[in-house]
């Protein structure tokens, strides 16, 4: 999906994280929830269990889930991001909305909808208390009844435990220092053998961390796909550098990332690939040519990956859009 706002669409990259991390273990995420039975979508995620009719979540499914997440039985479960602004009372009121228009758009039993808050700034105490927000559980997560009915929960990154369970969505906390924690467990219990796209999710915001812009409020345009193509970007560096006699005398981390990437390279990963490019693609022609037309949208969109490999070296010489697609239908 090429964003043509150049807004970075948090929903998106935290949802295509979960996405890789939990549909292998049969759980679905989507991040277009229509909570009305016309547009305009909300910017939510959606969680919940691909088998119909099952009752909780299975243990291989928990050990994927984080803290205010892995305990909730509700068949589904909707999710409302805060990455670089702060809570505050209109969060709490449009998820109140939210979690009634779904309920009545989706036909759902108010036992079956559990509606939370991930959020990666810790507020005030005196913002929890005026709210009614109390500790339940595992460190980090909150409850709040409103009067309105349902419960509220609020789940903040930065006090989440350090546990392997909590690290891909720790990632994401305000305090770089519990970033680093998190990239840290998720090294050391091996996750990257998840899957190839798991892993070159992880490490492509592992290198946006490097430069000290992940969580940036001024960090504009990151996609699922141009993260995705960091990670992949630096698995192919590493493997064209290491001779192979040397690889497995490599730290822990290099190993297991470059062995997975070999190991799944070949299932899909030219699709990832071509969405990256055109994502990256699309970026460099913004900067050099500004607004880009729909007609250019639709060719990003649409092209092989020869056609995107061709449009990035024409970049560089052309003096306008038509010369980078020459030769467009």
């Amino acid at each position: 999906m090429l964003e043509k706002d150049g807004k970075t669409h948090w929903h998106h990259l935290v949802g295509e994280t979960l996405k890789v991390l939990l549909e292998p273990v049969g759980i679905e995420v989507r991040t277009e929830v229509p909570v009305v039975p016309a547009p305009p979508i909300a910017d939510l995620i959606l969680i919940q269990r691909k088998e119909v009719g099952a009752r909780g979540w299975t243990q291989e499914q928990r050990l994927r889930l984080a803290d205010g997440l892995r305990d909730l039985d509700a068949d589904q479960v909707l999710v409302e991001l805060k990455i670089t602004e702060s809570l505050n009372e209109k969060t709490l009121t449009w998820l109140s909305l939210y979690d009634a228009l779904y309920l009545d758009t989706v036909g759902l039993e108010r036992h079956q909808l559990k509606s939370v808050i991930i959020s990666a700034i810790t507020p005030r105490k005196e913002f929890l208390a005026k709210h009614f927000f109390r500790p339940v559980g595992p460190v980090g997560v909150y409850e709040s009844v409103p009067p309105w009915g349902g419960v509220v929960r609020l789940i903040f990154l930065n006090e989440l435990a350090d546990e392997v369970h909590n690290a891909p969505l720790k990632c994401f906390a305000s305090r770089q220092a519990e970033q680093k924690k998190a990239f840290e467990t998720i090294e050391h219990a091996g996750l990257f053998k998840l899957s190839v796209a798991f892993g070159q999710i992880v490490v492509g915001l592992w290198r946006l961390k490097m430069k000290s812009v992940l969580n940036s409020p001024e960090m504009e345009g990151i996609t699922p796909g141009y993260v995705m193509q960091l990670g992949k970007e630096w698995f192919e560096s590493m493997v064209d550098a290491t001779p192979e006699e040397e690889l497995f005398s490599l730290p822990k981390l290099k190993h297991r990332l470059i062995q997975e990437h070999r190991d799944g390279a070949r299932d899909g990963a030219r699709d990832g690939e071509k969405k990256g490019k055109a994502e990256m693609l699309t970026r460099q022609l913004q900067r050099r040519f500004g607004d880009l037309p729909t007609w250019a949208y639709e060719s990003l969109s649409k092209a092989d990956l020869s056609s995107l490999e061709e449009w990035s070296l024409r970049i560089f010489d052309a003096q306008s859009l038509d010369e980078v697609f020459s030769g467009r239908s």
